[in-house]
Order: C-alpha cells, then sequence, then structure tokens
C-alpha cells in the first residue's frame, strides 16, 4: 500500500510539474507576442502567439481566447485578413457573444471586399450596444477607408434617421462626419455644454469647417480660461491658430498641451510643435522637434518626409 500510494503521488507530482511548465512556456510565449506586437514585428509575433496556443495541449482556458484574440489582431495587422476571418471565426464558435471578435472579423471582411458580411457583423456590435454612437462613427470610417464610401454615408445617414432617442451632440457630430456643417452646428449649439470638452472640440471644428476660425478659436480659448487645462482642446486651438496663419498662437498652444504631460495626446501635439516652428521659419528648432518625435514615433512616415525636407532648409 504504502509503496502504491508512493508512487501515485509521485506520478502527480510529475503531471503537476508539467502543467506549471507548460502554463509557464504558455505566459512566456504571450508575453514574447505581444512585445513583439507592440514593435511591429508581426511574423515574430504571430509566431509566438502559435506557439503559445500549441502549449494548451488540447485544454481550452480563458488565457486561450486572449492569445487568440491577439493573433487575430496580429493577422489583420500585417494584412492577412483571410487568416484573421478564421481566427475570429473560431473564436464565436465557443463564444458567440464576443462583440470584440464580431468587429474584428468584420473589419477583416471589408478588408477582403466582403461589405455584405462586414454589414452582418457589424449589427451584431451595434445591436449589443445600440446608443453607443462611437461605435457608428468608427464603423462609418472604417468602411470608408475599405473604399465603400458611398455605403458609409448611406450607413450613417441611416443611423441618424433611426435613432429616436439620441442626443444634440450625436445628431450635431454625425450631421458633421456627414459634412452637413449647418445642421451640425443647430444641434451642437442646442446641446452645448462649456463644461464639456467633446461638445466644444466637435462645436469648434464644425465652425473651422465653414471657415469662421474666429470664433472657433474663441470657443477653445472660453472653455480654457473656464475649465482649466485640456491637451486636446490646446491641440485643436493650435490647429486653428495655424489655419489662421497666427503661427506665434499656434505654438503657444502646442507648448501648453504638451505640458500637461498627457500621454494621448503627446504625439499630436509634439508633431504640430515641430510644423510650427517650421512655419515660423525657425527650421533648426523644428528639425531637432522633429528629430525627437521620430525617435519617439518611428514608424510615423509622414514625418520622416518631413524631416528629410527640414534638412534641405
Amino acid at each position: 500500500m504504502k509503496k502504491g500510494l508512493c508512487l501515485l503521488l509521485a506520478c502527480m507530482m510529475l503531471v503537476l510539474c508539467a502543467c506549471g511548465k507548460t502554463e509557464d512556456h504558455k505566459e512566456a510565449y504571450r508575453r514574447q507576442g505581444i512585445q513583439a506586437l507592440d514593435e511591429g514585428n508581426y511574423d515574430a509575433a504571430i509566431e509566438a502567439f502559435i506557439a503559445a496556443l500549441s502549449e494548451s495541449r488540447g485544454i481550452i482556458k480563458p488565457v486561450d481566447y486572449d492569445i487568440n484574440f491577439y493573433l487575430g489582431y496580429t493577422y489583420y495587422l500585417s494584412g492577412r485578413y483571410e487568416d484573421a476571418v478564421t481566427i475570429y471565426d473560431n473564436i464565436l464558435t465557443l463564444k458567440p457573444k464576443e462583440t470584440n471578435a464580431y468587429y474584428y472579423r468584420a473589419l477583416s471582411k471589408l478588408k477582403l471586399g466582403d461589405r455584405t458580411g462586414a454589414e452582418e457583423d457589424f449589427l451584431k456590435v451595434t445591436s449589443a450596444d445600440p446608443k453607443n454612437y462611437d461605435t457608428y462613427i468608427d464603423i462609418f470610417f472604417n468602411m470608408c477607408e475599405a473604399g465603400f464610401e458611398q455605403d458609409a454615408r448611406a450607413y450613417l445617414q441611416a443611423t441618424l434617421e433611426e435613432a429616436k432617442a439620441m442626443s444634440d451632440y450625436d445628431k450635431g457630430r454625425i450631421c458633421y462626419y456627414l459634412g452637413e456643417y449647418s445642421d451640425a452646428r443647430v444641434y451642437l449649439e442646442k446641446g452645448k455644454d462649456m463644461t464639456d470638452p467633446d461638445t466644444i472640440l466637435m462645436l469648434g471644428k464644425t465652425y473651422e469647417a465653414i471657415n469662421d476660425y474666429s470664433y472657433a478659436a474663441s470657443l477653445y480659448n472660453t472653455y480654457l480660461s473656464d475649465k482649466g487645462n485640456n491637451a486636446a482642446v490646446y491641440n485643436q486651438l493650435g490647429v486653428c491658430r495655424m489655419r489662421m496663419e497666427d503661427y506665434p498662437a499656434a505654438l503657444s498652444a502646442f507648448e501648453s498641451g504638451l505640458n500637461l504631460g498627457d500621454p494621448l495626446w503627446q504625439q499630436d501635439l509634439m508633431y504640430n510643435e515641430a510644423v510650427a516652428y517650421e512655419y515660423l521659419l525657425d527650421f533648426e528648432t523644428a528639425r531637432t522637434k522633429m528629430e525627437t518625435y521620430i525617435a519617439k514615433y518611428p514608424k510615423d512616415e509622414e514625418a520622416k518626409r518631413e524631416y528629410e525636407f527640414l534638412l534641405t532648409r
């Protein structure tokens, strides 16, 4: 009995150790894949995620769904849209209510030219949260990017007409993206809230679209005076001042935004700051700023072209 018990315990220990090593390997591959994805090395990321999944040994755990999402997203980013669709198909077979999988499968289908299939998936997404108009607008932009501009406009127009409890703000921004600036201004003025930066930004950009830059700038300045600092508003104020050819004021706005250290707006503000120096004909500072920007955001091809131009000044 004692020998049998010892043998059983030894076998159990071996199984536990093997399982532990498997999980350790899986997590190591997962982290390796995420790092490669962050660095834009998609081939290495795909290889790592597949290696992580191979450690599952046929036993599906919650982390495997996470790894599959990463794998599908990497396929999408690398242009392997058919592979991405296959991964999301597999996820949805086991988790048919995963809206993120429907969303990214729809994006992949759009890239493959399957507008009908994409719209079916998008409907699954919007039906799960019908009042989230950010999603409708994201779908509009993705359809436009995929070359379905006419269908995208019809889609957003239908969203505007069919919604029964849409706020003035949401109506206004949908009209803005449809290019219906007069209607957008009416809705946004009705729902204007000087304490809400999103509303002020949308209304300001609407006035910029009809070339009333002075009023747009006054909206941004009023918000900043009343409510304090906001990196997004400073950035848009700077863009507005650039369009007014008031480059010192534009530079001041970009610098004020940068001083806030908001990670969501650092990239835009850094780039715009460099461009402002260029328009001020301070090419030496513009080159230095653009060098710093490219070092931090090396994937920005437009910035690299701008830097090449600055080298000739």
